[in-house]
């Protein structure tokens, strides 16, 4: 008993500053949440700003050491691309350590379901993920957009923006929306394009831009694109959003996020495929064009995120025992190292050795995940025509929507 009252007043002698800075920031998210009903102090240290980049920090260092991403695993409905359901869900994959190279990807592996949410609303079962420092932007088969963050459980419904034409005359076609920090505004901004007219000829495109946590209630119009929007993903860096466009030719926009203009930038050498993919790596620092140059066959191009893009050939990929006549996709999701590229392709996850002439390894075949409800049931989404894995980065951090 004499022991055990030494070691309590001991303890209680340490500053609740540096029990927050120093010890409760090596926390996960699922236990800060817990000690921020603990007192006042502790409350408003975790939710101070340095707080929340310090922990992003660890948490992207925690990350590199035990790689994982996202997935959101959606069922859709053939010939009803405004289907909707009412609950979406987010699971983290862990992946195998790099370096272990496999014949065969392995068998059942069991997805951490993060969180499960209900909207009674309903969302569209067609949806666009994208993702910044552990928010996801959802995009959906309407003018409505939801951002969550996974690890802390919010989950909002952005006001709607302007209504985009695009919609009526596309079928099983999601608009993409672009996520990112604007260092410049300190927040999080989210981007949609949308088109005023659409077809025939006429098509007038815009672009609107949402903070996050301003208080704003509507979408701020920005200056118009220059050219008509493709269907691809934006890619976001930490200066930019950077946007395809296809017609009459192939070109990429950069919306510069500090002064919140367009301008048409230099694209990789290569011709224009609508299986073509885009994504930034190293924290937002490179920029990841790939090129699908055949069926199964893939460029990916590199460039620093600087007003050159002077683009490089990291390396091709060709897909192991492809089917004849598949046009694949391969989408690059997020790089463990330097050298190392984990993308989506075929309903499978491939790790790629960028630095070894694209050299690959299968880790997961997403027909063997096994996801799980918050309920406690399990189940599988088996690759078909009426399901979809998608696939994000997964850092768990505490960035308020709010």
């Amino acid at each position: 008993m004499e022991k055990r009252r030494r070691i309590t007043g001991t303890a209680a002698t340490i500053p609740d500053d540096l029990l927050v800075s120093d010890v409760l920031v090596h926390l996960p998210a699922k236990s800060l949440a817990l000690c921020r009903c603990v007192c006042r102090s502790w409350r408003a240290g975790i939710a101070g700003a340095a707080f929340v980049r310090r922990h992003l920090e660890l948490s992207r260092s925690r990350t590199e050491q035990h790689p994982s991403v996202l997935a959101i695993p959606r069922r859709t409905v053939p010939d009803n691309d405004r289907a909707t359901c009412q609950e979406i869900s987010f699971h983290r994959l862990l992946l195998p350590p790099s370096g272990r190279r496999a014949r065969a990807p392995p068998g059942i592996v069991h997805a951490e379901l993060v969180l499960e949410k209900a909207w009674p609303e309903g969302i569209t079962r067609l949806i666009a993920p994208t993702h910044c420092d552990g928010l996801v932007a959802i995009a959906t088969v309407s003018d409505r957009v939801f951002v969550c963050n996974p690890a802390t459980g919010e989950f909002a419904a952005l006001p709607l923006g302007s209504h985009n034409a695009e919609l009526d005359h596309c079928e099983d076609f999601v608009p993409q929306v672009a996520l990112g920090f604007d260092r410049w505004r300190n927040r999080y901004v989210v981007a949609r394009y949308f088109y005023r007219t659409y077809g025939g000829g006429q098509d007038d495109v815009g672009h609107e831009v949402f903070a996050l946590g301003a208080g704003g209630d509507s979408w701020e119009l920005t200056q118009d694109p220059p050219h008509a929007v493709g269907v691809q993903r934006p890619m976001c860096t930490r200066r930019a959003f950077y946007w395809h466009a296809n017609e009459p030719e192939p070109r990429l926009m950069r919306f510069g996020l500090r002064d919140r203009a367009f301008a048409v930038v230099r694209r990789p050498p290569t011709g224009w495929n609508s299986g073509d993919d885009m994504a930034e790596l190293q924290d937002g620092n490179k920029l990841c064009y790939v090129h699908a140059a055949a069926e199964a066959s893939f460029q990916v191009w590199l460039a620093d995120d600087d007003d050159e893009l002077r683009w490089s050939l990291r390396c091709r990929i060709d897909l192991l025992d492809p089917n004849p006549g598949v046009h694949y996709n391969l989408m690059p999701v997020t790089a463990l190292d330097g050298d190392t590229l984990v993308a989506h392709a075929g309903g499978t996850l491939w790790k790629y050795d960028m630095g070894n002439q694209g050299a690959e390894e299968a880790v997961v075949e997403m027909h063997n995940v096994m996801y799980e409800h918050r309920d406690g049931s399990k189940f599988y989404l088996p690759l078909s025509f009426r399901s979809e894995h998608h696939i994000v980065p997964y850092i768990e951090s505490l960035v308020s929507i709010a």
